[in-house]
């Protein structure tokens, strides 16, 4: 059984209504999806979890949540092999980049694919459960490859 963890960022009335869409995409027989604000969220709830996913949504000029800002501090020093990071990003731009980038040095195994998922216009379940298919299909693969 994968232990999904998904972090988000911003706290709106949108973002929580895409984010239980994506927790209930990522529920199976195979894996169990926690969600978490990133602000209420620890490097503890990231190692407890084999896939890890990273919702995040621009907020004014900033190009990332502030949320994030203790695990951009804390990649910088962690390992994790093993573990598989999946990305989306709320509303019309990507949001992800710095995330991305702070988790190279990390090993930790990332899927390219890195959709908007707005919740103004409501993406249809579809887009979003063929999208967590294809994160825990790659986090398989991977899991495969490296035992």
């Amino acid at each position: 059984m994968y232990r999904v963890l998904i972090l988000w960022a911003p706290d709106t009335v949108e973002n929580k209504a895409v984010v239980s869409s994506v927790a209930r995409a990522l529920e199976s027989d195979s894996s169990r999806a926690t969600a978490l604000k990133a602000a209420e969220a620890t490097i503890a709830d990231i190692n407890g979890s084999d896939v890890v996913v990273f919702g995040a949504g621009r907020t004014g000029a900033e190009d990332m949540p502030a949320d994030f800002a203790d695990f951009l501090r804390v990649f910088k020093g962690v390992t994790l092999a093993g573990k598989t990071a999946g990305f989306f990003s709320f509303g019309p731009e990507k949001a992800t980049a710095r995330l991305r980038k702070s988790l190279k040095d990390t090993e930790i195994a990332e899927i390219d694919e890195d959709p908007l998922f707005n919740g103004q216009t409501q993406e249809t379940p579809a887009i979003i459960t063929q999208w967590a298919r294809k994160l825990i299909g790659f986090h398989q693969e991977v899991r495969n490859g490296r035992t």
